[in-house]
This record gives C-alpha cells, structure tokens and sequence, in this order.
C-alpha cells in the first residue's frame, strides 16, 4: 500500500487549527486538502488560515483525502474514526480515544475490518528529549532489573485567563483524568507495561489520585488534574528500581513538530503494513485505565480490573 498523501482535519478547534492544521500546512510530503466540520464557516476559516477547503459533507471530505487527522472531543472523535477506517482512511487520533470502551473498541474492530493504519498522537512520546530518556531507562531496567515504582503528576489550569480550553465543554464536564491522564500513562505505559488494577480516590474540583497495580508487579501513582490553581500546574514523574530514581525531562520541542512526526509514522505503517506501537489499540489501552478509574469512584469498596482488549 502507498503512503497516504492527501491529508484531511477533522475539527475546527483550537487544536485542530494551530497543531493540526499548522503541521500539516508545513509538511513537506502531505498535501492539506482541508478542514471538516459541522459549521461550515469555521470550517472555511481555517481553510483559508492553512490551507485547503472547508467541508461540512462527511463523505465528500472522506472521499477527498486518503488519511484524516481527528481533533474532536472524545465522543464524537470515536465515531466518525470508526466510520472513517470503515471508508479505507488512515488515523491520526487524538488522545482520549473515547469514553468508553464500546466506542474505543469500534475503532479497534474497524481498522482491523479494513487493514488502514493508525497512530495516537501522544505528545510526549513524539518528543526526541522524552524518548530519548525512555531509551535510556530501558536500558537501565535491561541492565539492572525492571522499575518498581513511579509517581506521576500532571496538573493544568483550564480557569486561567486566556486558556483556549477554558470554554471546552467536555473538559468541564469530566474529570481532569480524561484531559492530563493519557500523558501520564504514555510515559507509565512505556516504562511499566500493561495495569491490571487501579484504586481511585478523588481531590478538590476535578481531582483524582489513582494507584495502579502493573501485571508485571510494579506500582504507579498518578495524581490528576485540570484546574490546578493558577502558578501550581506543570507536569513531572519521578521513577525508581534497581537502576536508580530518574526524574522525567522536560521537553523542548513543538507540538506541531510532534505532529509531524507522527504523521511521517503513519505514513510508514500504511506504506508497509507494519503497525506503528502506538496504534489505535494504545489509545484503547489508555481508555481502559481510565474508564477502570471511573468505575472504581463509582464503586470504592473494591480494587478495580482493567479490562484487556478482547
């Protein structure tokens, strides 16, 4: 199969704009052919803004492009991924996938119906600073013996002045874990394999700490949220075992950079038909966890089992 070419957004958003379309606009190997949204005139906005055409006809965008890119909220990103695979196109998702595990396992079951590639745009894990620590902790884990523990802060602050997720409907009406916890657990995934287990206790506003039991015996802790008070919010990890206690970097890179590297992958995975590792099913093993915790708030009396993909 070639690699995809002609390259689609699905969204009219902040982040579809000024990541989305901004990376692809400066890609030299993809063409933009244009935004998709159910407002015409934003959708036309950012056209004009990056490049291509504005469409608010599903399937006349599907039809005009061979891959899309999805900057939507998670239950409207599940479906029309879902749909889109169904229609042959490539995926460049968004983290969290879903809500929920029947929408996450849709998309699953509908790239493996039509064999089209996929990629979760994780940011950090598209950063050559984070990664390139990534290497060298696995390194330390081979040499040493695996890591046994981690605790992993990230805090945004969605109310402060000016922040261009303030008015974001479906941040303000989940916990602060749907936002900020896929961060965490790219890193936690990477270092300490699948969770089988979570405890969940939750904070002030949106607030949640979360305990993950791994199958492979380690213990992360994940303190979580999105309106942190002002001056307080940023992101940090720290890790220890055998090798050491090692802190996460922080990167200096661009989330437009990241983009397009992510982008260069999933054009390598449709080019070859070798899956990238970070395929549709990381976004699903990131909902897994996730909707694990919101069981568990809802059911406290007992540890909570993720469920593996089937």
């Amino acid at each position: 199969m070639s690699a995809p070419v002609r390259f689609g957004v699905l969204g009219t958003g902040y982040w579809a704009r000024t990541c989305h379309g901004a990376a692809l606009q400066e890609h030299p190997d993809v063409e933009l052919v244009g935004f998709h949204g159910r407002d015409l005139a934003k959708a036309r906005a950012a056209a004009d803004e990056f490049g291509g055409s504005g469409f608010d006809d599903l399937d006349a965008f599907l039809d005009a492009v061979d891959a899309v890119t999805i900057a939507l909220p998670p239950d409207v990103q599940a479906p029309l991924a879902a749909a889109a695979a169904r229609r042959g196109k490539h995926l460049l998702l968004e983290k969290p996938l879903a809500f929920d595990l029947v929408g996450a396992d849709d998309v699953v079951a509908a790239t493996r119906e039509t064999g089209v590639a996929s990629i979760t745009y994780l940011t950090y894990l598209f950063q050559p600073d984070i990664t390139d620590w990534l290497a060298r902790m696995r390194g330390l884990a081979d040499e040493h013996g695996p890591w046994e523990g981690g605790m992993f802060r990230w805090a945004g602050s969605i109310d402060t002045p000016g922040n261009p997720y303030g008015d974001s409907p479906w941040r303000r009406a989940s916990l602060g874990s749907w936002d900020t916890g896929p961060h965490a657990l790219s890193i936690v995934h990477e270092l300490f394999g699948p969770v089988s287990r979570v405890v969940a206790g939750r904070g002030v506003r949106d607030a949640v700490t979360v305990s993950l039991e791994h199958a492979h015996g380690a213990g992360t802790q994940l303190s979580l949220t999105l309106t942190a008070p002002a001056g307080t919010g940023g992101s940090s990890a720290t890790i220890w075992g055998p090798g050491g206690r090692h802190e996460l970097p922080r990167f200096h890179g661009t989330p437009q950079e990241g983009l397009r590297r992510a982008v260069d992958r999933l054009r390598a995975a449709a080019e070859t038909g070798v899956a990238d590792p970070l395929d549709v099913t990381t976004a699903r093993a990131v909902v897994a966890v996730l909707a694990a915790v919101e069981e568990h708030l809802a059911r406290p009396d007992h540890a909570t089992v993720v469920r593996a993909q089937p």
